[in-house]
């Protein structure tokens, strides 16, 4: 099956219709739950995430999981019916307005003189709306020439609030039923709602590349739109020797590497054994092959925009395009997208072999309804008072969100949980893995044997790449190491004078790191390089003898308190440095002040709920800010610690 026949753009079998379209087009039509400040799944969110996708298409990465065509169509209704509310409201005001002319004018004086004072704090911005209102009490109780200005002063506030809410609360009976309807109908795009030409011309452009091959990746080496590094890139180098004297090889090409590649996920992907194999196995859910091209984020949004998308010549090494082939499994009805990008590449006699496991997680539970649609139009109105309240104490605006960026934008990143918290769907996710890459080393170890290669040093590395490359830090589970079973085995290797000279494959499962430092230099051969910065040089991992590795067990909460002490100052520094960035760093920071003194009493009672406490809401607080990074490290040490 050669990489040029593979599908590119045709969609995965439960995208059309599956559970993430119609929460997101459910989740459109929400009001919010409380007042306060913005919360993942509020209008205002939503609705500037839908319109930067409408004011500039280029920018939308491919989907995966779902349809974000009838997404975008329920976002243009729902745009629509709130410039439709802003219509009514001011509608309303002019009504009062023209109803009381003069007392509307003296009420714009006392907002104009509580703007003026509003920033020294609440009572002085209270205090010429309460006091002009108290003015207008005492004055209606002398029947002179302007006793129905004064009465009139005293009414319109109430006489105001009760016409808006009126029009909050037809608009929210309103919502509620589009909601339900969204709910049952939500991804079928035979019943989607109307739209303007020039926004249909849009969502038909979006439509026709959701599906592209060209993929951008961030300065973390990390493809946008395909969720989260579930274990860390594993990068093989093979050495290509002949594997017997008296055999000539067969020249390998990129190409072919590829295609074999390709056919043998094809075949485990609809539950195939691999070759020479009569077994069958159960497909995997949602299961499809595509070739891409992956470019930086930079460089695609150029392209994207100019029209010229990705170069389908692009060759290996030395080009901004690289090509992969993309693995990938959706399933849970969309909320779970489970993708391995595979490299291949030949240079200087040796196969450089790259796999690039990434997790999309499940989208964030969105809130039911816990009060009927009159209430939450009246939750809405109250929303709009406080954001007057807001603009009369001039409290400025701070949010972080990933349509400020001028970058490539992913709905699904943007609302996604920041790892799969399901027992159930963390343990498909890391069996999709498994599965992908092993039909991957498999082609690969058959291919080099047709071709008359050398696979014994590639086939005790296989073993090990699995065991090693698990979900954490520098506690690899080596299953076979020497005939003998170890788990969780830290292993670190220190400096040898000379090491010994090896042969065989140089493999490096590195692991996601927040803040790359240099490795330490490994010695010529191969090697094991487990969390970043413990190296270890591996002889033979199955069966042979390992030299220059130190093997130490390790029990759970190995973390010590100093290290997590160290990111929690780190994580106080990031927050202090972006707060102009966040919506609520005060909230962050009083995360980190009970964190700071639960670690001054370790044995104290407080101090694994407080480090519960915080596991369980930080990862919410960081999703999508600019302290993303530090706060996931914060809370994956706290996790160690408590076991």
């Amino acid at each position: 099956m050669g990489t040029r026949g593979l599908s590119a753009g045709d969609s995965p079998p439960q995208t059309a219709g599956s559970d993430v379209t119609r929460q997101l087009c459910t989740a459109l039509y929400a009001r919010p739950a409380h007042l306060g400040g913005p919360t993942p799944w509020g209008e205002t969110r939503l609705l500037r995430l839908v319109k930067d996708v409408l004011r500039d298409p280029a920018r939308t990465v491919p989907s995966y999981g779902f349809d974000l065509v009838p997404v975008l169509m329920h976002g243009v209704r729902v745009r629509r019916r709130r410039l439709l509310r802003q219509v009514a409201v001011v509608a309303v005001l002019g009504l009062v307005v023209a109803w009381a002319p003069v007392s509307a004018l003296a009420w714009l004086g006392a907002l104009g003189l509580a703007w003026v004072v509003g920033s020294s704090g609440p009572s002085w911005a209270l205090a010429p709306l309460i006091g002009y209102w108290v003015f207008t009490l005492v004055k209606m109780q002398e029947h002179d020439s302007f006793h129905e200005v004064w009465v009139r002063s005293a009414q319109l506030p109430f006489v105001l609030a009760s016409a808006v809410a009126l029009v909050y609360v037809v608009d929210g009976v309103v919502a509620r039923s589009a909601r339900g309807r969204a709910s049952r109908d939500g991804g079928i795009r035979e019943r989607l709602p109307s739209a303007g030409p020039r926004a249909r011309r849009r969502v038909e452009w979006v439509g026709t590349r959701q599906n592209g091959i060209a993929l951008p990746y961030d300065v973390q080496g990390r493809f946008i739109g395909a969720g989260r590094e579930a274990r860390g890139a594993a990068v093989i180098r093979v050495p290509l020797r002949p594997g017997q004297p008296e055999r000539s090889v067969v020249a390998l090409h990129e190409t072919e590497v590829l295609e074999s590649i390709g056919a043998a996920l094809t075949a485990a992907g609809h539950g195939k054994g691999g070759p020479g194999s009569a077994e069958e196995t159960a497909p995997l859910p949602g299961f499809s092959v595509a070739r891409v091209l992956a470019l930086p984020a930079g460089l695609w949004l150029e392209r994207s925009r100019s029209g010229a998308g990705a170069s389908e010549t692009a060759a290996g090494l030395g080009r901004p395009e690289r090509p992969y082939l993309r693995a990938q499994c959706v399933s849970w009805q969309g909320q779970l997208v489970v993708s391995l990008f595979v490299h291949a590449a030949l240079q200087a006699g040796e196969l450089r072999l790259t796999l690039r496991p990434q997790v999309m997680a499940p989208l964030l539970p969105l809130p039911e309804p816990v009060s009927p649609a009159a209430i939450e139009g009246l939750r809405g109105a109250a929303g709009l008072w406080l954001m007057l309240w807001r603009q009369l104490r001039k409290v400025p605006v701070r949010q972080s969100d990933p349509a400020e960026r001028d970058g490539p934008l992913s709905l699904r990143d943007a609302l996604s949980l920041p790892e799969v918290s399901d027992l159930h769907q963390r343990g498909d996710a890391e069996r999709h893995v498994e599965l992908m890459q092993a039909a991957v080393l498999n082609a690969v170890e058959a291919l080099l044997e047709r071709h008359g290669f050398a696979t014994e040093a590639f086939s005790d590395r296989r073993t090990v790449i699995n065991s090693i490359q698990v979900l954490g830090d520098n506690n690899a589970g080596i299953q076979l190491a020497g005939g003998v079973t170890l788990t969780q085995v830290a292993q670190t290797a220190p400096m040898a004078p000379a090491p010994a000279s090896t042969e065989g494959v140089l493999m490096s499962p590195g692991f996601p790191r927040r803040d790359p430092s240099p490795e330490p230099a490994q010695s010529p051969g191969s090697g094991i390089s487990i969390g970043g910065d413990n190296t270890g040089t591996a002889q033979n991992a199955v069966g042979h003898r390992l030299s220059h590795i130190t093997q130490t067990g390790t029990s759970q909460g190995s973390v010590p308190l100093d290290s997590l002490a160290t990111l929690l100052t780190a994580f106080r520094a990031d927050i202090d440095h972006n707060a102009a960035l966040l919506t609520d760093p005060e909230a962050l920071r009083d995360q980190t002040t009970v964190l700071a003194g639960a670690l001054t009493d370790p044995e104290g009672d407080g101090f694994r709920p407080a480090l519960r406490a915080a596991a369980r809401s930080l990862p919410a607080l960081v999703a999508g800010t600019a302290v993303q990074q530090t706060g996931e490290a914060l809370v994956t040490a706290i996790r160690q610690l408590l076991g």
